[in-house]
């Protein structure tokens, strides 16, 4: 078992746009150059015998929106779908009374119950959730923020920018600048937030380098956000202090900062 909260949801077609090749490109699973940082893809099947890059959840098992979508019906309602058709959830074999309760499918509407088209509306209503605006990018605190989360060495897995692909799905995804600050590849973030499961090829010290767009806004959403995958840190200064292994050095640089640059990072992550 590992706890989770579950993750914003902006800006996940986006990230969808993103052509694979250019999150390969940022892959250095043995530190080649030496800098510490040695993210790599977690590869997970595309249900036709071959692998694809994941980048959604926790630990990026699942490569497109609409997996993320309807494996979270099935995980985290126990409700069927066209693309995960047991009706049964995550029970397994060995819990059969599990799999032989009653399920909501429906004749009239299909063998499933989320029926292809509702899935489908979910699918696009999370496809195309915007990322919020950003907020104070001149002011001088958040300008002196970003150069300290640069200067910290942040930008080395929460990666700034992309541009997404022409040949996106959905023509408003296609060929766009954005700012999501992530990598979408796995991390060793040390002990301190190791979960000890697997999920694809991430190890049970692992996780997918979050995006970073609309997080100032999380209190507004919740007035009880909390952040990191299981909640624990209960403000962005506990959530960089929590990081660990390849973070290990920005954290301490972090740490070490004087406490006007540390509230202008802050800040500076209080604008995406």
């Amino acid at each position: 078992m590992s706890a989770r909260v579950s993750p914003p949801m902006s800006g996940m077609g986006l990230l969808e746009a993103i052509h694979h090749a250019d999150i390969l490109a940022l892959a250095d699973p043995d530190d080649s150059d030496g800098d510490g940082i040695s993210g790599r893809p977690n590869m997970v099947g595309d249900g036709k015998g071959g692998l694809v890059l994941g980048r959604f959840g926790w630990k990026a098992v699942e490569p497109t929106v609409e997996r993320q979508t309807a494996h979270a019906f099935a995980g985290d309602m126990g409700l069927s779908t066209p693309v995960a058709p047991d009706h049964w959830g995550d029970c397994t074999e060995r819990q059969p009374e599990c799999r032989a309760l009653p399920h909501g499918a429906q004749s009239q509407f299909g063998d499933e119950e989320v029926p292809r088209d509702l899935l489908d509306l979910v699918v696009f209503y999370s496809r195309n959730l915007a990322v919020p605006v950003r907020r104070q990018i001149d002011a001088p605190q958040v300008l002196a923020g970003k150069k300290a989360f640069y200067g910290a060495g942040c930008v080395a897995c929460h990666v700034p920018k992309f541009v997404t692909t022409r040949n996106a799905e959905h023509e408003a995804h296609r060929f766009q600048l954005i700012w999501p600050y992530t990598d979408l590849l796995l991390h060793d973030m040390g002990e301190g937030l190791a979960d000890n499961r697997e999920e694809g090829l991430a190890d049970g010290r692992e996780w997918r380098t979050p995006p970073l767009w609309g997080i100032g806004l999380a209190h507004q959403v919740s007035a009880e956000a909390s952040f990191l995958h299981d909640g624990r840190a209960r403000s962005l200064v506990e959530a960089i202090l929590w990081h660990g292994g390849e973070a290990q050095a920005s954290r301490d640089a972090f740490a070490t900062m004087e406490k006007a640059d540390r509230d202008a990072l802050i800040a500076f992550l209080e604008s995406l």
